[in-house]
């Protein structure tokens, strides 16, 4: 209800708001009138163009846009009668020929608290005294960034109320009388501009002010009066103006002053007893000087009752005084950052209880006094990072007791006593990564070196951020986890198991076990970049801390391990006990079927042994070993009948897909070699079927030396072998003797009607065939079978044969040295 009633509330204001707006529009022909909350006027007055930003009694804003000159009085009445607004400023738009205050008028704007007049791309003119005629209720001035160069020493006469004027970025060059009239002036902001040099008695007038910015004036020198006359001078920034020195004086009228800013100058040494009189001195911020500094005098902040805040940074300091600081017990914030200090004093800090802020960070720190922070119980932040510290002792950090922040990182830190943070009691963060840490150190024992593991955060609770990442550990200690701390960060380690097994930690790796231990659970872990194991340890302690103690790792995508690894830590008890059963019930089965059928089992066992007995004595008949050996033929043939060869048989046997492997015979065999290739082919008649074409030029090649009835015998004791009889070569008795007495059950003559019929067929047969001989004188083609002619083509030039290896006459099967004669 409450809700609705505020919603409505709104829309009506709103509603009121745009009404008003809408009324107060200018019914100019010049500009078009929009806006919402404030006014917006886009006008084109002599085709330039003018936007007015408005809203009543507040504030009015007019931009001009590629505007040089511009007839002021043809812009819009603003409000029906005159009304006054706190501020009117004019953003890029040309010198009026007449005052500011003639053109506010003929705009319907009676007076303005404030005026902003400022041109980018620099006045054409210049500003006279006419153009802030009638404004004597004027108190803000700002006039930066117009490119001006000279202002005349009457230009505020009529304007003597002003508190706040902002004359910075220009190039001008200022003389006595043109602040003389600002009796009242509070805030003056003159920085930015080329002045080479300024008069001791510039702001001898201005009595009344308090905040002063001479910030790159390009001023190299001021005069030790420079400042007499402001007594109540508050705030004051000379930097990036070159300075060399400062006269040791020229802070002595500055009774009042709070904040000193030097940055950016080029001092090689500042002079003692330099802000001896100010008493009222809060900051001083030195930063980027321009040579090295080196080193500060004695005594520099000391005796500054109410100085609070110090920042002296890239200025190339070396050493500090052991007093500099000295009787300045209200100071909160010192910070020695960015110089290349290597050493301080151990006394340095004494007089500092109220110290809350501790930056000493980028220097050349090699080691720490024991006793230096002693005297700092309220310091909140600590920053020692990017030093060259190699060991900090016990006592160190002791004093310490309100110390939230720590940070020593990228240092050279291998020791750290084991009770450094014992006194702490804040929730701390620390980190100390980048470091070379594995709180491992070595003792004399007995004459034996012994390796001692030992945390410095054993007796520290409730850390807010434990950052020991980037070093080189190899093993965790228990007190990170069990200590209560929120983010810990171990990562870029060399780290194997997350729980190191001590007498206080779990002893197995169930997740129960860490219960006890864990009992308040870190918000935040950080473990990438280690070696960790893929171990169930591993596994069980990271799915703990995930699922009951409710605990982030963001980077546990990187440690990445095999999916089975993880898996088999959860099913291993499962699957071990899974198959035990599975055994022992296959074995009760098998036993309670043995016993069932027991009879049938013994018969079964007599088939099968007779069986195996029975395939002792005979060659098994394998229907799809017989299919698989007619289809692998060796083609045997001499290698002068090669033409005839490829020519008529070859393609004829392609055609009924026969894999053939060509043994072409090259030369003269004598009987030694013959029964050699006689027993190989024997070997190997259960891998190939061979085809032998048989021919004189064959018979000549391969049995010059052999008897004619051995070649016989042979022949027809020959297994898994066919021949294919042709009249090629010279007439020979032998061959038409064998030719007559062939075996016709293995052997076909080339000249036959129904060739291809028949050597298919005894290719293709399941049966062992025996060669028998017969002789023909000549071939005639005429008298083949028509299924000769339709096979008889020549070889096509990309058909690629499997020809067999000349073998040597250890291997070279000879197929007729099986024949029967």
């Amino acid at each position: 209800m409450v809700r609705k009633l505020v919603c409505v509330l709104t829309a009506v204001l709103a509603l009121k708001i745009i009404g008003a707006s809408l009324l107060m529009c200018p019914s100019d022909p010049n500009c078009v009138c929009g806006g919402t909350l404030a006014i917006e006027l886009n006008c084109n007055i002599d085709d330039r163009i003018v936007k007015i930003n408005l809203l009543p009694n507040t504030y009015i804003n007019i931009k001009c846009e590629n505007t040089t000159s511009l007839d002021y009085k043809k812009l819009p009445k603003c409000a029906n009668n005159m009304n006054s607004f706190k501020s009117v400023s004019f953003k890029d738009c040309p010198l009026p020929a007449s005052s500011f205050k003639d053109v506010l008028t003929n705009m319907g704007i009676s007076k303005t608290m404030a005026l902003i007049f400022q041109n980018a791309k620099n006045l054409s003119g210049y500003f006279v005294r006419k153009h802030f005629e009638g404004l004597q209720d004027l108190t803000k001035l700002l006039l930066s960034f117009n490119g001006i160069t000279q202002l005349p020493d009457n230009l505020f006469m009529d304007i003597n109320k002003l508190t706040w004027l902002n004359i910075r970025s220009n190039s001008i060059n200022l003389s006595e009388e043109l602040f003389k009239p600002l009796e009242r002036l509070e805030t003056l902001e003159i920085s930015h501009n080329h002045m080479t040099n300024i008069t001791s008695n510039l702001f001898s007038h201005l009595t009344f002010l308090r905040k002063l910015s001479l910030w790159q004036s390009n001023v190299t020198w001021f005069s030790k009066d420079l400042f007499t006359g402001v007594d109540v001078l508050e705030e004051l920034d000379l930097s990036s103006n070159g300075l060399n020195e400062l006269p040791w004086s020229i802070f002595k009228p500055l009774k009042k002053l709070k904040k000193l800013t030097l940055f950016s100058n080029k001092f090689s040494a500042l002079p003692q007893n330099l802000f001896k009189y100010n008493n009222e001195l809060e900051t001083v911020v030195i930063l980027n000087n321009d040579v090295k500094l080196k080193e500060l005098p004695k005594y520099l902040f000391g005796n500054l009752q109410n100085l609070k805040q110090i920042y002296i940074q890239r200025c190339g300091l070396e050493s500090l005084p052991y007093d500099v600081f000295a009787n300045s017990p209200q100071i909160t914030n010192i910070s020695l950052a960015y110089n290349d200090i290597t050493r301080l004093p151990e006394s340095i800090f004494n007089d500092q209880i109220n110290l809350l802020d501790l930056d000493l960070s980028h220097n050349k720190l090699d080691s720490l006094e024991t006793k230096i922070f002693s005297s700092l119980v309220r310091l909140e932040s600590l920053n020692l990072c990017h030093n060259q510290l190699v060991e900090i002792h016990g006592p160190t950090f002791s004093s310490l007791l309100s110390l939230i922040y720590l940070n020593m990182e990228n240092n050279k830190l291998n020791t750290i006593s084991s009770y450094l943070f014992s006194n702490n009691k804040q929730r701390m963060s620390i980190s100390l990564a980048y470091n070379q840490l594995d709180f491992e150190h070595k003792e004399l024992k007995h004459n034996k070196w012994i390796i001692k593991k030992e945390s410095p955060f054993a007796h520290t609770y409730n850390l807010r951020l434990l950052n020991l990442s980037h070093n080189e550990f190899k093993t965790v200690f228990v007190d990170w986890w069990i200590n209560g701390h929120e983010i810990l960060d171990i990562s870029h380690n060399y780290i194997k198991t997350l729980w190191n097994e001590e007498k206080s930690s779990p002893v197995s790796n169930s997740k129960n076990e860490y219960k006890d231990f864990l009992k308040k659970p870190l918000k935040e872990v950080w473990i990438a970049h280690n070696s960790l194991d893929c171990e169930c340890r591993n596994f069980h302690f990271i799915d703990f801390i995930k699922e009951n103690s409710k605990t982030k790792i963001p980077d546990l995508e990187n440690f990445k391990c095999p999916l089975w690894s993880k898996e088999s830590c959860y099913m291993r008890f499962v699957v071990f006990i899974s198959l035990i059963i599975s055994l022992v019930s296959v074995y009760m089965v098998m036993i309670i079927l043995f016993v069932v059928y027991r009879k049938q089992i013994n018969m079964m066992v007599k088939k099968k042994l007779c069986e195996r007995k029975n395939n002792k004595t005979h060659m098994p008949s394998n229907e799809n070993l017989s299919a698989e050996k007619s289809k692998n033929i060796i083609v045997k043939y001499c290698d002068d009948d090669e033409e005839f060869i490829l020519k008529e048989m070859v393609p004829g046997l392609r055609c009924h897909n026969l894999k053939l492997h060509m043994n072409p015979i090259k030369f003269p065999n004598n009987t030694q070699n013959f029964m050699k290739n006689l027993t190989l082919c024997i070997k190997d008649t259960h891998k190939y079927t061979t085809l032998v074409v048989f021919s004189p030029n064959y018979l000549t090649s391969t049995y010059s030396h052999v008897n004619i009835k051995k070649i016989h015998g042979e022949m027809l004791k020959a297994e898994n072998t066919f021949y294919v009889f042709v009249d090629i070569g010279p007439e020979n008795s032998i061959y038409a003797f064998l030719k007559e007495q062939r075996n016709e059950r293995t052997s076909v003559v080339w000249s036959e009607v129904d060739f291809w019929n028949k050597i298919l067929s005894m290719l293709s047969g399941n049966q062992k065939k025996k060669v028998g001989v017969v002789t023909k004188k000549a071939v005639d083609s005429r008298t083949k079978s028509k299924m000769f002619k339709s096979t008889k083509t020549k070889l096509p030039s990309n058909i690629s044969f499997s020809k067999l290896p000349d073998w040597s006459p250890l291997y070279n099967i000879n197929p007729f040295s099986h024949s029967h004669v």
